[in-house]
Parts: C-alpha cells; structure tokens; sequence
C-alpha cells in the first residue's frame, strides 16, 4: 500500500510538473503569436500604403485587434508570476503603440499623400518601437525559458523518483504501471504539438518577412521609375523603359507595349520586353482586346475569367496567365501594357498590382508627351497654312546660313506676296482670303523639297528658305511656284474664285548678303520690285 501511495503520489507530482512545462511552451508560442500578429499588420499597411489597394487596408483592419487579443490572451497565461505579468503588459502596450503608429501613417497618406507617409516612415518612428517590442518579447521569452529550464529539471527529477518506486514496488499493479505510461505518452503529444505550433509561427514569420521585403522592393522599382519616367523626352524612350522595369519586376515574362493611332481604329506595337508565355499581335483593332472594350484591367489565370483577348494567341500550357493594363488619362484611350508568363514563374496579387501602377504612370506620360508635341507644334506652325511662322523661320535661317558657309554651298531666301489680297479680301471676305492663303501653303508644300523651309512671314507674305541651291536653280523654282499658283482657283461658298497672282523676289547668299537679316532686306527689296514693275514676276535681288 506504502509503494503504491508513493507512487500514485509521485505520479501527481510529476503530472503537475508537465503541465508547467506545457504552460510555459503556450507562453512562448502566444508571445510568437503576438509578434506574427504585429508583422501581419505591418505588411498591411505598409502594402496599403504602396498600393492605395483598399483589400489590404481591410486585412490591416482585420489584423490590428487580433493583436490586442493576443496580447490579452499572453497577460492572461502568466497571470500567476508578477514579473511575467509585468513583461506581458510591457509588451502588449508597445504592440498598441505600433499599431497606433501604423494607423496615423494610413490617415497621414489619405489626408496628405503618399508621399507625405513615406517621409513619415523616414523618421524611423516605426523601426523602433518594433525593435523595442522585440526587446521586450525576448525579455519575456528568456524567462519563460529559465522557467522552463527549472521546471524540466524538476519534472525529470520526479520522473526519475516515480520511476524507482515504480521499480522498487514490483507488487504494483500492471494495470496501474500501463496507466501510468499512458499518461505520460498523452502529456508528450500535447507537448509535441505546442512545438508544432510554434515552429509553425515561426514559419509564418519568415513568409510575413519575406513578402515585406518584395514590397519594399517593389517599391523601389516603382519609384525609380517614377522618376526617371517623367524625364523621358519622347514616347520611344518611356516604353524602353516600361519594358526594362516590367522585366525587372517579373524576370520570367513578357510582352508589349502598345500605341493607340490618331484614327483611334488600331493599337500597333511600340515596344516589347522580356519572354512572354504567349504571342500578342503586333497590329489589332480595340475590339480584339477585353481590356480596351471595357476600359478596365482584363487578367487570365486560373483563379480570374477564362476569356481570353483574341490577340492573345493559343494556349500552350494550362497554367499561363495573361494581363492587359489599358492606358488611358483624361478620359482617352492610348494604348495597352500587355504582359503574359506561367503560374511556375510567379505573378501573384502584389506583382500584378505593381504592373497596374506602372501602366497609370505610364498613361499619365504618354498623355504628357502628347500635349508636349502639340504644343511644341503649335510654336513651330501656322494653323491656317500649317507651313512653318516667322518664329521657326528666324531660328533655323541661321543655322542653314552657318551650315552653307562652313562647307561653301550657296543659300537661297525667296519673299511671296500674293498680288491685290486686300482686294480679293474686300471683295470676296476674310473667310475667302483665309481659303486663298491655305491654298497657297498647299502648293508651297508641294513644290518644296524635304530640306526646303517654308514659312508664313505674315498676313499675305511667305518666305521659303532653300539650303544648297543656287541662283539659278532657286530662279527656275520660283517661276515654278508663281506659274503653279497663278493658275490655282480657290472653290469657296460654292464659287471658284481666282485667279491670283504673286510676286518673288529672289537673293542667294553669299553673292546677296552674309546674314540673315541681309539676305532677308535684299530678298524683300526684290520683292517691292517684282511689285513695282507690274507684279506676277519673279525678280532676283540688286544688291
């Protein structure tokens, strides 16, 4: 009887010995748990932050009062030792810090920009009250693991005594010994699958890290190219570098960038990068892409839509995935990003996202670039003759003078005045004298070579610049052109109206001057004599 109390006793003590140990790896796993909690939260709200992307301000939502009840749960666990207690709160009040702090960095984007929460994290506010919850979590985790030194020992100690009475009392029932035996085998279950759980933690831990450094360098991609985009000069330049940042962004596919022409009817390919899973066309109509149809992102994998673009050409594997960014800004379309890979290569919800942003970079450029050319345009050309102004005439006059005189080739400047406009224009209206004017740029174009320059000088005057071309050959041309719009008739209102005549004058450098306003006064003078002597002539300059 003696041996079997001792032994039954000792089996009490060391079933109470085993669930400390057990209690002290629940500690641990819950402080691993908090932590996880913590990162998770980060990682959202620092991907909400990159992306704007409402999901993950949701899973942030999600995530921060899961960290409060972990942080509750693990004061709850030690309620019984006062220095634990004490490290839990400690932990658990820096854990809220963090996640006030993460939600002024979410309010502090919303109110004043993206740009303004990234400076705020420059502050390294938030590195250190992490790096002081980690101070405080090892400080907790060290003493649960003295604790758990101190209560194996005692555990094993009491092991051992049980099992010499087990061994001393050979009267003691097989029944009682296989009770025993099961027990304990119960106990180390329970104790391995607390282990599981915290290598599980810590497992979880490594994947939070792992994503929070793709987005960080996702990031940095993004804003590189943010940066050099809006230095780009032309539109060749920004798809070179879509492709290399898509590329960089995801190494293992491919595709295009697209153009919308003028016409609006066709997207032709401006650009291509990487190995892309399946082939694109090089020229389509809108109607062949979903994304341009709808105005939206249009993605193909096995978790989104089956439809497939019709450029988009057959499958060759079952696990490819497609993605068409539409460009678009101010309500125009301009063109498509249209990138496809295998799901072995990647292309998960952050990358696709990424892409996404880079197509409404993209858009904003091409859009930037366009209103750049029609400006530039616009300085450089008359809008109702669309020939070149007085501007574009003064600038490029001196260059081609420059030119002609370093390789000792000749230079040619003719003045056009078109006879009695003010007539015409009295007789007939502005709206008549405006068509007349247009026609007569319509046959300058014509009848000038590609390295010719021909400019509206102002009101009825003209001025064609032609670089390498003699007095004889700029003579022949003239008559050309006089001939040419002496027999032009002007269709206005339904009547033909015409015909018209002009005057040339013609000067050559250098035989009529050295500099442009030379050659211009000698050109003009010429003029004024082809209009004294009868007009409808070509006169070649006296001086």
């Amino acid at each position: 009887m003696g041996v079997g109390a001792a032994a039954i006793w000792g089996l009490v003590q060391f079933s109470r010995s085993e669930r400390w140990v057990e209690h002290t790896y629940e500690v641990l796993a819950q402080i691993e748990r908090v932590e996880a909690e913590v990162r998770r939260a980060e990682s959202e709200a620092r991907a909400y932050r990159l992306t704007s992307d409402p999901a993950h301000y949701a899973q942030y939502l999600a995530a921060a009062p899961l960290v409060r009840q972990r942080a509750d749960a693990l004061v709850a666990l030690v309620a019984d030792n006062p220095a634990q207690t004490s490290r839990a709160h400690d932990i658990g009040t820096r854990a809220r810090l963090r996640l006030r702090e993460l939600e002024s960095l979410i309010q502090l984007q919303r109110t004043h920009g993206a740009e303004a929460a990234i400076a705020a994290t420059r502050s390294g506010e938030g590195a250190r009250l992490m790096q002081a919850l980690i101070e405080a979590e090892s400080a907790m985790r060290d003493a649960e693991s003295e604790l758990l030194r101190e209560r194996k020992q005692a555990s094993d100690a009491r092991a051992r005594w049980v099992i010499g009475i087990v061994v001393v009392g050979t009267l003691l029932p097989i029944a009682l010994l296989g009770l025993l035996m099961a027990g304990l085998s119960r106990e180390n279950r329970r104790v391995r699958e607390l282990e599981r759980e915290a290598r599980e933690a810590m497992i979880e831990l490594e994947r939070i890290a792992v994503r929070r450094d793709r987005l960080s360098e996702q990031r940095r991609i993004l804003g590189t190219y943010t940066g050099l985009l809006q230095s780009c000069q032309n539109l060749g330049e920004a798809m070179a570098l879509t492709g290399r940042v898509v590329d960089e962004l995801l190494p293992d596919a491919g595709g295009r960038c697209y153009v919308m022409r003028a016409s609006q009817n066709l997207v032709e390919s401006a650009g291509t990068f990487g190995s892309p899973a399946t082939p694109s066309e090089d020229l389509m109509p809108p109607e062949h892409c979903w994304a341009l149809r709808r105005g939206q992102v249009h993605r193909t994998d096995t978790g989104h839509t089956g439809l497939r673009c019709a450029h988009v050409g057959p499958t060759a594997h079952s696990d490819e995935w497609t993605l068409c960014v539409p460009l678009a800004a101010h309500g125009t379309t301009l063109g498509l990003l249209h990138v496809s890979g295998r799901a072995s290569t990647g292309s998960d919800e952050a990358q696709a996202d990424a892409v996404e942003s880079i197509g409404e970079q993209l858009s904003q450029t091409m859009a930037n670039l366009q209103l750049r050319e029609s400006l530039r345009v616009q300085s450089l050309r008359d809008p109702l003759t669309q020939l070149y102004n007085r501007r574009y005439l003064e600038e490029n006059l001196f260059r081609e003078l420059q030119r002609c005189e370093r390789r000792g080739l000749p230079l040619t400047v003719m003045m056009l005045d078109v006879d009695h406009f003010k007539r015409f224009n009295d007789e007939n209206g502005h709206a008549a004298g405006d068509a007349l004017l247009a026609r007569v740029g319509e046959v300058l174009v014509d009848l000038t070579r590609g390295e010719d320059i021909a400019c509206r000088y102002g009101g009825e005057e003209f001025t064609i610049i032609l670089p390498e071309a003699n007095l004889e050959v700029a003579t022949r041309r003239a008559e050309e052109i006089r001939a040419a719009i002496g027999s032009l008739s002007v269709i206005h209102m339904r009547r033909v109206l015409g015909p018209v005549t002009v005057s040339i004058g013609v000067a050559c450098f250098p035989e009529h001057g050295g500099s442009p306003e030379r050659l211009l006064a000698a050109a003009d003078s010429a003029l004024y004599r082809a209009k004294g002597h009868g007009r409808n002539r070509v006169v070649i300059s006296a001086a």
